[in-house]
């Protein structure tokens, strides 16, 4: 049993080690860093209610990575012109939203890695 802690725990240190701090994420990736620790399906509507508000309101106009695939970031373009889609927070739409967020970060962290540029939310 001790074997196994052992191999995780190098395995975990390598992983954080290979996808260090990157100073690029875009809002997207820093909410997934920030939010993929949420406790409760409530807390993740919370959320992505004060997001979506502040966006439809003008109160940010965060940057996202061109390419980005998710539902969040057609929002945030959207926002961009002052015109956002309606999002109803109900059922599988606020997990899907985070998933979908998540994945686009992942896909990144891989592209950069075998790219040469590690990334991460390491410290995010």
């Amino acid at each position: 049993m001790e074997k196994i802690k052992c191999d995780t725990e190098a395995v975990d240190s390598s992983i954080k080690s290979i996808f260090s701090e990157q100073g690029d994420l875009d809002f997207a990736e820093q909410l997934w860093c920030k939010m993929k620790c949420v406790s409760s399906y409530q807390e993740l509507i919370a959320c992505f209610t004060l997001v979506l508000e502040s966006l439809e309101r003008g109160e940010i106009q965060p940057w996202i990575h061109h390419g980005s695939s998710s539902l969040l970031s057609k929002l945030i373009q959207q926002s961009y012109h002052g015109k956002m889609e309606a999002v109803s927070l109900t059922g599988i739409t606020p997990v899907q939203m985070l998933l979908e967020i998540g994945l686009d970060k992942m896909k990144k962290d891989y592209v950069n890695f075998f790219i040469g540029k590690p990334a991460s939310c390491e410290h995010a």
